[in-house]
C-alpha cells in the first residue's frame, strides 16, 4: 500500500564458535594483530591473473586502508556517488545514515527513529532509504521523511535488508525475518514512486545485489542459502527469470553478505564471520582472490574513487565479544583497498 504523507524525523588461523545474534550461524575470529593502516594480502588463484603457475596461490601485498573509523554497531551498504564523490552507507543496528567525503574527508551522520538498512540517492537532492517498516524518501537538509511505501504490515517480525539500484535506477529491495525464521522474507522491485512489486519470495535473509547487462543477468544472495543465484535480466522490463545457482558458498568461511562487481563481471562478496572479502568467477563459480580485513565481521563491498579502483568494505562489530573487541579494535570501520580491478558505477534511484 503507499504512502504519500510525511513526516520528520532527527537528524588466518580461524576458530568457529556459535553466534548469539543469528541463530544457526556460525561465526570465525583470526588470530591477528589490526594496524590502522594494515597491510594485507591479496590472494589470486592460478589462472586469474596470468602471472603464476597452474594450479597455485600467490600473494601479492596491497595496502588496506581504514578510512573512517566510524565504530558502526552493523555498517552496511555502501553506495559510492561518483557525481559528489561521497560514499553512503547505513549504521542498521545505529539507526544512522553516514555520508563520507572521500576527498575533503567530511563525515555526516543522520539518525533515524527505526532501523535503516540502506541509503541510495535519488537524482534530485533526497536520499531513497529503507527503514523497518517500509520505503522512504529522506531531505538531508530539512530532515523532512516521507514514506514511499509500507511493505509487509502483517509480518511485524520482518524488516528491510540491503538493496541496491539497478543500471536503469530501479530500486531492489529484500526483507528478511528478526528472528531469522526460514523463508520469511521477499525481495522487491521499485520504479519510481509506484506500487513495490514483489519478485522473489520463500528468502531467508535477502543480501547482496549485483547486475551484469553484457549478460543480461542479476546476481543474489540469500544468506541462508549459502550461495550465489543467477537470474535471466531484461533491463527494458525488469523481468528475472531462469534462476540458478552459480557460485557454493566455501564451508567454515563465514556467510555471503553483501557483493558487488567489477568490469570483468567477476563478483566480490564479503564474508560475514569470515573477515574477509573474495573475488569469484560466476562463469565457473571459482574463487579467484580474496582480501583479509581486520574485522571479523564483513558485510558488504562497492567500488568507488575517481577511477572506480578503490574497494570500499564496510564492517560491524554488534556480535564481537569483549576478547574481540579488543582483537579487531577497528571492527565497525569502513576499509579501502585498491585490488588491481575496477568496478561498476552505483546507480541512483531514477524519480
Amino acid at each position: 500500500m503507499l504512502f504519500c504523507s510525511s513526516h520528520r524525523t532527527k537528524r588466518p588461523i580461524l576458530r568457529a564458535r556459535r553466534c548469539e545474534w543469528m541463530e544457526d550461524i556460525w561465526r570465525t575470529a583470526a588470530n591477528c594483530e589490526v594496524a590502522a593502516k594494515p597491510t594485507i594480502n591479496l590472494v589470486r588463484l592460478a589462472g586469474s591473473s596470468g602471472q603464476h603457475e597452474q594450479g597455485r596461490w600467490i600473494s601479492v601485498k596491497i595496502n588496506l586502508n581504514l578510512i573512517l573509523d566510524a565504530k558502526a554497531s552493523l555498517g552496511e551498504g555502501p553506495h559510492w556517488d561518483h557525481e559528489t564523490k561521497q560514499l553512503y552507507f547505513v549504521d542498521i543496528e545505529g539507526k544512522a545514515v553516514h555520508v563520507f567525503h572521500t576527498v575533503s574527508h567530511a563525515h555526516e551522520l543522520h539518525r533515524f527513529e527505526k532501523r535503516v538498512s540502506s541509503v541510495i540517492p535519488a537524482t534530485d537532492d533526497s536520499l531513497i532509504v529503507t527503514l523497518d517498516d517500509g520505503i522512504y524518501r529522506y531531505y538531508p537538509h530539512s530532515g523532512e521523511l516521507e514514506a514511499i511505501a509500507h511493505i509487509e504490515a502483517d509480518m511485524p517480525d520482518n524488516r528491510f535488508n540491503d538493496a541496491k539500484c539497478d543500471p536503469a535506477g530501479r530500486l531492489w529491495a529484500g526483507t528478511m525475518s528478526i528472528g531469522h525464521a526460514k523463508d520469511q522474507g521477499s525481495l522487491y522491485r521499485l520504479e519510481r514512486c509506484s506500487e513495490p512489486v514483489r519478485v522473489v519470495t520463500g528468502v531467508g535473509c535477502s543480501n547482496g545485489l549485483a547486475w551484469d547487462e553484457s549478460k543480461g543477468c542479476m546476481y543474489y544472495i540469500d544468506t541462508l542459502k549459502l550461495g550465489v543465484d543467477r537470474f535471466r535480466y531484461h533491463s527494458g522490463t525488469a523481468e528475472i527469470s531462469g534462476r540458478e545457482t552459480v557460485i557454493e558458498w566455501p564451508p567454515a568461511e563465514g556467510y555471503p553478505d553483501g557483493m558487488t562487481i567489477d568490469n570483468e563481471g567477476m563478483l566480490w562478496i564479503a564474508h560475514w564471520g569470515g573477515g574477509k572479502v573474495s573475488r569469484f568467477d560466476p562463469d565457473t563459480g571459482k574463487r579467484l582472490a580474496e582480501i583479509e580485513v581486520p574485522a571479523l565481521y564483513v558485510t558488504s563491498c562497492v567500488f568507488g574513487g575517481e577511477r572506480l579502483d578503490e574497494l570500499y568494505i564496510t564492517t560491524a562489530r554488534v556480535v564481537l565479544s569483549e576478547d574481540e573487541h579488543a582483537l579487531y579494535p577497528h571492527a565497525g570501520g569502513v576499509f579501502m583497498a585498491k585490488p588491481g580491478v575496477r568496478g561498476t558505477p552505483s546507480r541512483r534511484f531514477v524519480l
